[in-house]
């Protein structure tokens, strides 16, 4: 089930269907739109695990109806304990409902984003996975709730309204960060949030609509109350040492990547070559009699970016049937024209295309389901700024410090390490994610708004107030786990989501497995970070993989996205939209796009780029100065 919609209050029958029909792309297979007296809500389902099988989908019941969207490996499992059939999941999830109310999200294992509707009570309720694997927007209008997986949905009953001091957001971590979108009155579900959404009856005023006998509540008082289910804070610490750290790693996984083989369809894995997915693919190939599918991307004409050759040397190793795609700047385009109009908001992160382009290919070789290696990184400390973060920490313990800092404040840089010492001599979070760009004085030089000093770590100041109640204090829990919540769950996960629901494919992640990530909690943060970058997963995958494969130095995904935009004279679509909206400051447009010709700031640029795009496609939208 891969797209749920939902209104409660006032609606107009054609502008519900509308709104639903924007997120067919997400289910080609079947839906269903339900047109109530309460309200209408629907399922657009992509049949995976019930290929094959009747749409449960929406269930209604006793007053009471559940929407589903994404995969639960359990739902077996939880009807035996409810004492029910498993004869589907939504069936077993709405039992679950009702034995545990809200709660009943913590037995869950999978990935999802649920709603529940009691119309007579006027009430929603909203879940989205700890992961934050499925996304689930909301809108609180005048006399509606409204809720849906994309938010096109809700642009369909009103209009879009960019609210520009969100671009902040945008610019400083790559996207906004939950609650916030870029329009104005459009939220999003946080990973782990669960909401309960209330539209009081005590002002409300029935005028029937003759057209289709459906009553409009009228000025209803809206609530909301909200909760977050953050389990790998309260896990205990229970593996000290490197052998039984690896071997509950070890075995976690195994069960994760089993768990997410599809029975009923075609599937396969995102193979780029390093560790990650080469683990994921070999443990995948353990599990099945027949040689599986792999597919990888490379760029031709660029050989320190092209991966394809590690990806071949795994695919051989594991005797898969391998798929490899060239990607230039031809493809690059055609791609990215076809991916904006898609995007409901921009995102800067460069990586969504080729993983368009690439699942785009594998949709057409028949694939319904793709495995990939998502959160090693940010569960093993894979990333290298990871151990630069944790030398700046120690800057807080040099002499003369209040002295440094006020050197600092006279003689700023425009390189990202001078504003991580300043936050270590201010004594505030350095790390701020690794999805961070641009930093606030950076957007402060850039922006024709007061950016102040400080303001996007006010974007992430529930996850440092809950981190810091926790019993958790060391960096590398901190780095782990705001990272989750940040470069996964707002960045790396929405760039998944919307492109592999796009091309009718299920992206799944084994490493996003809730025992995994609990496993990797349990691990002693020290033994973490003193086996980083991602020792204990190397520790894991030697049975499995070659040497040269496992102990290969750590390449991110990266190619020449910034030489091919400035050859196609890309620049002067961001110079066209500043005539037109004044977004920036001209001078600091010329020094970044100066420095982009000379390699530099290239990650800096791209989001503006994209921003301009997307600006440009949207440019019928109205604006709050």
């Amino acid at each position: 089930m891969c797209a749920i919609f939902g209104i409660l209050g006032a609606y107009e029958p054609e502008k519900a269907q509308e709104a639903f029909d924007r997120l067919s792309h997400r289910g080609p297979d079947d839906s269903r739109l339900l047109l109530r007296r309460a309200g209408a809500w629907g399922v657009h389902r992509l049949a995976i695990e019930s290929a094959g099988e009747a749409m449960a989908q929406p269930l209604e019941d006793s007053g009471e109806a559940i929407l589903f969207n994404g995969e639960i490996y359990n739902y077996r499992e939880l009807a035996a304990e409810l004492g029910i059939e498993a004869e589907s999941e939504s069936r077993v999830l709405l039992a679950a409902w009702r034995r545990w109310g809200a709660d009943f999200v913590r037995q869950l294992r999978g990935m999802y984003a649920i709603a529940v509707i009691e119309a007579e009570k006027g009430r929603v309720h909203l879940f989205r996975d700890p992961a934050g694997k499925k996304p689930l927007f909301y809108l609180i209008g005048r006399d509606l709730i409204a809720f849906a997986s994309e938010a096109k949905a809700l642009y369909a009953l009103k209009p879009f309204f960019l609210e520009r001091r969100r671009l902040v957001q945008y610019l400083g971590y790559q996207s906004t960060i939950a609650p916030h979108t870029l329009d104005r009155e459009v939220r999003k579900l946080e990973p782990g949030e669960r909401i309960e959404l209330l539209l009081d009856p005590s002002e409300e005023r029935r005028v029937k609509n003759e057209e289709c006998q459906v009553p409009i509540i009228q000025n209803p008082k809206s609530k909301i109350q909200h909760s977050i289910d953050d389990p790998w804070l309260s896990t205990p610490i229970r593996y000290r040492d490197e052998a039984s750290a690896a071997a509950a790693v070890e075995a976690a996984l195994r069960e994760a990547v089993a768990l997410r083989i599809p029975s009923k369809v075609p599937w396969g894995v995102l193979l780029s070559g390093g560790l990650d997915s080469s683990l994921v693919a070999a443990l995948a190939a353990k599990r099945c009699p027949e040689p599986i599918r792999t597919f990888s991307i490379g760029y031709e004409g660029y050989a320190n970016y092209d991966e394809r050759p590690w990806a071949e040397r795994t695919a051989r190793h594991l005797g898969a049937e391998h798929r490899a795609y060239a990607f230039g700047k031809r493809e690059f385009f055609e791609t990215l024209e076809a991916l904006l109009p898609l995007l409901d908001e921009p995102l800067g992160d460069p990586a969504m295309i080729p993983l368009f382009f690439l699942m785009r290919r594998a949709a057409e070789e028949g694939v319904k389901v793709l495995l990939g290696g998502e959160g090693s990184d940010e569960l093993f400390l894979g990333y290298r700024t990871y151990r630069e973060f944790y030398a700046v920490e120690k800057a807080r313990e040099l002499p003369y410090r209040h002295w440094l800092r006020n050197y600092f404040h006279k003689h700023y840089s425009e390189n990202r390490e001078w504003e991580w010492y300043k936050r270590a001599w201010e004594d505030q979070p350095i790390f701020r994610s690794t999805a961070e760009l641009y930093t606030d004085l950076q957007l402060n030089r850039l922006l024709k708004q007061n950016v102040k000093d400080g303001q996007n770590l006010e974007a992430i100041r529930p996850w440092v107030e809950r981190f810091e109640a926790s019993e958790r204090s060391h960096p590398a829990d901190w780095y782990s786990y705001l990272d989750l919540k940040v470069m996964l769950g707002e960045v790396y996960l929405v760039k998944q989501d919307r492109v592999s629901m796009a091309t009718g494919i299920e992206a799944r992640s084994p490493f996003l497995d809730r025992r995994v990530i609990e496993t990797a909690f349990a691990v002693d943060p020290q033994l973490r970070f003193e086996t980083a970058p991602k020792g204990l997963l190397k520790k894991v995958a030697e049975p499995y993989l070659p040497s040269a494969i496992v102990h290969r130095k750590k390449k991110g995904l990266n190619y020449p996205f910034i030489e091919w935009i400035l050859e196609e004279g890309g620049i002067e679509t961001l110079w066209r939209v500043q005539r037109k909206t004044g977004l920036f400051r001209e001078e600091q447009l010329r020094f970044l796009t100066s420095r982009a010709d000379r390699g530099k700031f290239r990650q800096h640029l791209f989001p503006l780029y994209l921003l301009a795009r997307w600006m440009e496609i949207k440019s019928g939208v109205r604006s709050e100065e």
